[in-house]
Order: C-alpha cells, then structure tokens, then sequence
C-alpha cells in the first residue's frame, strides 16, 4: 500500500484560518478520519470506503479523489485544485 498521489486540493483545515493540502489517497484518508467537521454530510462515508478501496487496490484512485473532493464541497470545506 503506497502513497497513491494525486492532483492536490485545497481543503479548509479545522485549524481556523489555516488550508491544507491534500495530495494522495493517504491524505484523504487521514483527513477524513480527523480533520474533517463534525457535522458529516450524504458524501463523508462513500469518500471513506472509496479511499479505502483505493488504498487496498480494489478502487480506483481517481473515482476516491473525485468523491472526495464532493465531498469537501457538500462540507463546504473545499477552497480550489492545486497548491
């Protein structure tokens, strides 16, 4: 199990006034499990099991970076693609 990069985004951290950079699958994951808000929307869990898949090479990296990043939105913790 690798690193599994992707395209980064930009997230809204739970530190105030402070973005994070999410550049892989373990990432993602890390953030789902404990900078993600409190309040968890429709998208939190299906950007979990996809990274999961992803993580353990059943699931597709790109099909986990796009739910998460719909996720992020849902959350509306997304700030935009890139560094």
């Amino acid at each position: 199990m690798g690193n599994l990069a992707f395209q980064p985004v930009i997230v809204e951290s739970n530190l105030f006034g402070r973005n994070e950079t999410i550049a892989s699958i373990r990432d993602a994951a890390a953030f789902l499990l404990s900078g993600w808000p409190k309040k968890k929307a429709s998208l939190y869990m299906e950007a979990r099991v996809l990274c999961y898949e992803a993580q353990t090479g059943i699931g597709s990296v790109d099909a986990a970076r796009l739910i998460f990043v719909e996720a992020a939105i849902e959350a509306d913790i997304y700030v935009k693609e890139g560094r």
